[in-house]
């Protein structure tokens, strides 16, 4: 007789708020060090025992979970597009000595942390999305816990750290990467909406 794995612990909805709250924080803490400059949070650990299942396909979620990862993804992304054309056109400037080095790190700056902003508010209404349908849907709640905890760790370290990354370049050196800006932005969009659809559908 083959012995049967046991079924994950419940969650009770306390505890599902609670971890969903805590991974929403560490979130938002690491992004804001990264942007910073400063050294990242130790990475969040959930609680020993928690089955989450699988991390590689989270097509199992409720609609309503989907649903609120598909719009955090666009309000990631959205941002991105939006300031591709503006991070350009200043970059140009710079390059060609039309504001000084200084004043075009002071809006990168500025930049910066307007998405650190933008990704927090997304993060906070996310998190109230998903405990909603984890209360709706408790069977899921373990699930819907692995997976906020998978989505925000993808977005911090990918996603934003990327964008990050253009932005060092860019003060580091204006001549090399003010060419790149668009490409680079479209690429970072474009890998955080393929990366998304192959674990949620």
């Amino acid at each position: 007789m083959t012995a049967q794995t046991p079924a994950a612990t419940q969650l009770t909805n306390d505890e599902f708020n609670d971890l969903i709250d805590r991974i929403n924080a560490h979130h938002q803490e690491t992004l804001a060090a990264i942007s910073a400059g400063q050294p990242k949070p130790a990475p969040f650990v959930l609680p020993e025992g928690f089955d989450g299942g699988s991390n590689d396909d989270y097509t199992d979620l409720p609609q309503d979970s989907i649903d609120a990862f598909a719009t955090s993804r666009e309000n990631n992304a959205a941002p991105v597009n939006g300031q591709a054309g503006h991070i350009y056109s200043i970059s140009e400037d710079c390059k060609n000595g039309k504001i000084s080095k200084d004043a075009f790190a002071d809006q990168l700056d500025k930049q910066g942390k307007d998405n650190v902003r933008a990704f927090s508010d997304d993060q906070d209404a996310t998190a109230e999305k998903l405990k909603a349908s984890g209360h709706a849907h408790p069977e899921k709640q373990n699930r819907i816990v692995q997976a906020f905890k998978d989505y925000g760790d993808w977005l911090v370290s990918k996603f934003w750290v990327a964008v990050d990354d253009l932005y060092i370049k860019l003060s580091d050196d204006i001549q090399q990467w003010w060419n790149q800006v668009i490409e680079c932005f479209g690429r970072a969009v474009d890998s955080l909406r393929t990366w998304w659809h192959g674990l949620f559908g």
